[in-house]
């Protein structure tokens, strides 16, 4: 038994490393930041100023050393070839070091030592200042979590109402109708905020390509003509977030399905594809080499009527197991 432990510790030590490995080259070295990075790293900022408006009890002179940090991610950021100021990332970013300097001129704190840099920045950027609602920011909006209504049943009912479709009608669904469902998706909550998520749609050439790589269709390939593989971006992850790239993107993926029921779309999951057929998929749809696939969804308006198993859930009891 030692000797299987010994082997499954340096087994699972190696394939950190490898995954270590791998990320480094995806992201270049750590201390020569790429555009990736910087970003990665601004929003993380961002959201910790954004956490911590919403804390009670927060420090009023919170902060200082990562805005230091942020100001000069930003920019390094607006040097780069390929910065694009219109970005989320720097937009993002901006805002909130912006309500953090509110905050300080609020409070009566000096501000000089970062005023001046993000001033400049702005003018660089073409960032305008007060241009963001920075109100839902500002951590004094006041909510509360409402007790069980009509419309919070009626999200039970929803959520029970899901189930795999697998016999599609072939009237496509809307390029703007999936916009909508993308922007719905969007709610699905992310790792400080990063959402490392992206969502690709098959074309009529594609969706073939995507068909005969998934497994678990056969005997229903032809019942299904349009695809969308959900992937992560592990650009947005340092190597010490090992794998946290998928439990995003699986999260997502959630709220992708239901945000397709709520527009009355039908759709079915697959997992992701791997080997030369895999390959040929992400080139199909182009995908990028520094995102992983999470899922395969094939989806539709489902046919009037259509079969599907009424498969039974375990008991909450083989499930949930409650600690002292």
């Amino acid at each position: 038994m030692k000797d299987l432990w010994a082997v499954r510790l340096i087994y699972n030590r190696l394939r950190r490393a490898l995954f270590a490995s791998r990320i480094n080259r995806l992201l270049g070295n750590e201390d020569q930041k790429n555009l990736n990075t910087l970003y990665r790293d601004a929003l993380l900022i961002a959201h910790s100023f954004e956490k911590a408006l919403c804390i009670e009890g927060c420090r009023n002179d919170f902060g200082t050393q990562k805005a230091d940090r942020l100001l000069d991610y930003l920019t390094l950021a607006a040097k780069d070839p390929s910065f694009d100021n219109h970005s989320y990332a720097f937009v993002e970013s901006m805002a909130a070091l912006e309500n953090w300097l509110s905050r300080r001129a609020r409070l009566g704190l000096d501000c000089s030592k970062w005023q001046h840099g993000f001033e400049s920045l702005a003018e660089q950027t073409s960032y305008e200042v007060g241009r963001t609602d920075l109100s839902d920011r500002s951590g004094i909006v006041s909510d509360s979590f409402a007790f069980v209504s009509d419309c919070d049943k009626n999200a039970i009912n929803f959520i029970n109402g899901r189930h795999s479709v697998r016999s599609f009608d072939s009237t496509p669904v809307l390029q703007e109708t999936l916009t909508q469902v993308v922007e719905l998706a969007q709610s699905a909550p992310s790792a400080c905020n990063r959402q490392p998520s992206r969502v690709y749609f098959s074309g009529p050439k594609s969706a073939q390509v995507v068909s005969a790589a998934v497994r678990g269709n056969k005997g229903f390939e032809q019942s299904i003509f349009q695809w969308a593989v959900i992937t992560a971006d592990t650009s947005l992850f340092s190597c010490a977030e090992y794998d946290q790239w998928f439990i995003n993107g699986g999260i997502y993926l959630q709220s992708f399905v239901l945000a397709l029921k709520a527009y009355g779309i039908g759709s079915c999951i697959f997992q992701w594809v791997v080997g030369d057929s895999g390959k040929e998929m992400r080139s199909s749809l182009g995908i990028s080499a520094n995102e992983v696939i999470i899922a395969v969804v094939g989806f539709g308006y489902p046919k009037e009527t259509f079969a599907r198993p009424v498969a039974r859930r375990m008991p909450v009891s083989e499930v949930a197991c409650w600690a002292d």
